[in-house]
């Protein structure tokens, strides 16, 4: 059961839902915490000021009753202004304007006025709560008033029985808006906050699981075989950018599947045609089928030829594998351009005699020396130029130049003016087992193989190689070569051989 709650807990959702509602229901903490510490301070301030707002208010009252007194005296005769019946009026009727409690009481705390006295009102005042020369405000209990804040305001009057004037509200009738109802309502606010915390919470993980499930959904099916499955991109946003890389990394799985299967077919056809053709020349000769001397002859230049066909896929195949590896090490040393073209051509001029193909060999003055791989860089030559003299018809002409870079480094181009390429089939020129005309190909040998091996060589000596062809033209291949080959990490005990 425990195991069952974590892998429930380890799902994105579960995960994206608790920690929402932990950030929700701590900011909503924070909130409550920083809500009541000013509802506390701005209630204390409310209170202190009707406190004060109290008191201003009993010593008005007291001045009222003063000048009652102080009349009555003046006019003894006069019923309206009786002490007595006077007094009452003001206390009850300034009493309804402030909503508070007052009455006068003498020095002994017994309540003088009003008549009668209400019932809610105690006969009699603790002493100790009355004041002498200056008003006098603190907390008590007043019986049925309950706890209150009582003003105390001594009286200025010829009767000695009006000492005091004591005005009384109760304490929670100083607050504007009491302070538990105001937290009521913050709890309620907060309820329905954390409510809709949790459904939004909800849409959201909705929102951003679906396409999540919908790409998780599409990697199985695409690990499981399906190399067309795509998801659907909308919007801008990170998922939208992830459904497109996905979209991108399943072109590539499915190219590179292709690839794969291509690669598999491609090379058993390379090896099967001159294995089945080895072995059918071989099995008639060992037969003795073949009676002439002429037959026998051409019989085993085919096996020959077949034989280093065979070596030569399985040399470009050795060396894509260890290419693809990092097994390959280059071993750089200084190499005299111009010399290097001068050997590297007589060694094709052979080649060249053979298909009644002139091969020009163009060196410039000032060619440097750079540090480069030797035996790489002649296996990428020799192959341009092999492919060169072979796919150039009788008469034709293959040039190989050398010539300086400004910034260091030098240019070499194979030149030819043969069939030229096609414009479509240019970018697919260094593919491996790309072939522009099958059936020319497989006439001279070619097994698509040549050009990829020269990419991958060249950029391992820093180097770059491109190509221009116009058909009915000729195709050049240009290979750029900087002074010195960038460092590379060497593994011990690698062959180059």
């Amino acid at each position: 059961m425990a195991d069952k709650g974590r892998a429930g807990f380890r799902s994105l959702r579960s995960r994206f839902l608790f920690y929402f509602l932990f950030l929700a229901i701590l900011s909503l903490l924070l909130f409550s915490v920083l809500f009541a510490f000013f509802l506390w301070r701005q209630t204390n301030q409310e209170e202190e000021n009707a406190r004060a707002e109290l008191v201003d208010q009993a010593q008005e009252m007291a001045r009222d009753l003063e000048l009652a007194l102080q009349l009555g005296q003046q006019l003894p005769e006069s019923p309206f202004l009786a002490n007595q019946e006077r007094v009452t009026q003001l206390l009850r009727l300034e009493g309804k304007l402030i909503d508070a409690t007052s009455v006068v009481v003498d020095d002994r705390g017994q309540v003088v006025a009003p008549k009668p006295t209400p019932a809610r009102i105690q006969r009699e005042i603790d002493p100790e709560l009355l004041a002498d020369t200056e008003p006098r405000s603190s907390e008590a209990n007043l019986g049925r008033l309950g706890d209150s804040y009582v003003v105390a305001v001594p009286l200025n009057t010829p009767d000695p029985a009006y000492y005091n004037l004591v005005v009384a509200k109760r304490l929670e009738e100083l607050q504007v808006t009491p302070s538990g109802v105001l937290m009521r309502y913050i709890i309620i606010a907060g309820a329905i906050a954390l409510t809709l915390s949790i459904i939004l919470a909800l849409l959201l993980s909705n929102y951003v699981l679906r396409p999540l499930r919908r790409l998780s959904q599409a990697a199985w099916d695409l690990a499981h075989g399906d190399m067309d499955r795509r998801v659907e991109v909308v919007g801008q946003d990170e998922i939208s950018e992830l459904s497109r890389y996905f979209n991108y990394m399943a072109e590539r799985i499915q190219r590179s599947s292709q690839l794969q299967k291509d690669f598999v077919a491609n090379v058993s056809h390379e090896i099967r045609t001159p294995l089945t053709s080895i072995e059918g020349f071989s099995q008639a000769l060992l037969d003795d089928v073949v009676e002439k001397g002429e037959d026998r002859e051409r019989y085993l230049r085919i096996i020959s030829d077949e034989s280093r066909r065979l070596k030569r896929v399985l040399s470009q195949l050795l060396a894509l594998s260890r290419l693809d590896e990092g097994a390959w090490v280059i071993h750089p040393a200084p190499l005299p351009i111009s010399d290097y073209i001068q050997e590297t051509g007589h060694k094709l001029q052979p080649l060249a005699q053979e298909h009644d193909v002139r091969l020009v060999l163009e060196a410039h003055d000032n060619l440097p020396v750079i540090e480069t791989d030797r035996d790489a860089l002649e296996m990428v030559i020799s192959n341009l130029l092999d492919n060169a003299i072979k796919f150039t018809p009788e008469k034709g002409e293959v040039v190989l130049s050398a010539d300086p870079l400004p910034k260091g480094g030098v240019r070499l181009q194979v030149r030819d003016n043969g069939s030229g390429i096609p414009p479509e089939d240019l970018e697919h020129i260094f593919d491996r087992f790309f072939r522009v005309d099958r059936s020319r190909s497989q006439r001279h040998g070619g097994s698509g193989l040549g050009l990829a091996v020269c990419r991958e060589i060249l950029n391992l000596l820093g180097g770059r190689i491109s190509v221009w062809s116009k058909p009915g033209k000729g195709t050049v291949f240009t290979i750029t070569l900087p002074p010195r080959t960038p460092d590379l990490p060497l593994e011990a005990g690698t062959d180059t051989s």
